[in-house]
């Protein structure tokens, strides 16, 4: 028995030390990989440091898309990257930046139907129920969001010569990045307009009645038409992810140093303030604008898209002259 267990404890003693070893070994290897493929990245192709500047078109593209929405505004971002390579023609980018979003969206003409609302203040009891119908006309919507936006990309560049020079030889590389942009925000504020707005109830109990099912007006408080109502208010906005694509020319002006000229293209990957969409509420006064109209919830999704120009200055390690 004192042999077994003195084999036993020597086995184990042996499978640690193993272990031990190929935990070491591994991590040995590791950082050989690390460093032998940070040596080859050093001798291949230097890394970059950049700064950008771009801007274009933003839109909310609407599903089920309806011709009676449409959005459009504009989109500006500021930042700094670092671009890595594993070969002369390959990279990867990553940065950070800050910028915004305004986008106007309009509805021509929106027509909701809110059923089996119950008000007790009617004198007679066979009105307490009755079904809202709504009419807003040249519904405006204005959202500005800032933002800090973190791209990775994988950046594609033509093949050039080491010491190839803009000034030398009068040609350019092209280059092309796609990957992914997580946007976090800031501040989102809308401001909602709705020119006129029109209520009417329908009183399914009241429809063989002499004085008619419907009404329109006073001496009820809320139905009627309604002029130049507003308001302006703030909404939860989730991360926002995009799929990014960049396309452009590389033009090298110096010795270590290049400009990017390009354009983006970003599209979102899902709806932004989904959790911000509230069921339709009663229409029956103006006041009830306040919380809950806001155009991203009549469309069962929303994706934001933008495209524009981007302009990025980088610069690398001095190299020879050429």
């Amino acid at each position: 028995m004192i042999v077994c267990n003195k084999l036993t404890q020597t086995i184990n003693k042996m499978k640690q030390a193993t272990s031990n070893i190929k935990d070491s070994a591994i991590k040995i290897f590791i950082t050989l990989l690390v460093l032998s493929s940070l040596q080859l990245m050093a001798q291949k192709a230097p890394p970059e440091f950049s700064v950008h500047a771009g801007g274009g078109i933003a839109t909310y593209c609407f599903q089920p898309i309806s011709k009676e929405v449409s959005s459009l505004g504009y989109n500006w971002d500021l930042g700094a990257g670092f671009t890595g390579f594993v070969s002369r023609q390959v990279g990867i980018h990553i940065g950070a930046g800050i910028g915004q979003f305004d986008v106007k969206s309009k509805v021509k003409q929106l027509n909701t139907v809110t059923l089996n609302i119950q008000d007790p203040d009617f004198t007679d009891p066979r009105a307490e129920y009755y079904d809202l119908y709504t009419t807003l006309n040249d519904y405006n919507e204005i959202h500005k969001s800032f933002f800090i936006n973190i791209p990775v990309m994988l950046q594609f560049q033509s093949r050039q010569r080491e010491y190839w020079s803009w000034k030398n030889t009068q040609k350019a590389g092209f280059y092309a990045m796609g990957g992914a942009k997580l946007f976090f925000l800031l501040s989102n504020k809308y401001e909602v307009r709705v020119p006129t707005m029109y209520n009417k109830a329908y009183f399914p109990e009241l429809a063989d009645t002499e004085h008619g099912a419907w009404l329109d007006g006073p001496p009820y408080k809320g139905f009627g038409t309604f002029d130049g109502n507003t308001k302006n208010g703030t909404l939860d906005f989730a991360v926002l992810v995009t799929f990014s694509l960049e396309l452009g020319v590389k033009w090298r002006i110096d010795n270590n140093m290049f400009i990017y000229t390009g354009a983006f293209f970003d599209c979102g990957l899902f709806d932004p303030i989904k959790d911000s969409r509230k069921p339709y509420e009663n229409y029956t006064k103006p006041e009830d604008l306040k919380d809950n109209l806001t155009i991203l919830k009549f469309s069962d999704k929303a994706n934001l898209m933008t495209v524009g120009i981007k302009l990025r200055l980088a610069f690398t390690r001095p190299q020879r002259p050429y």
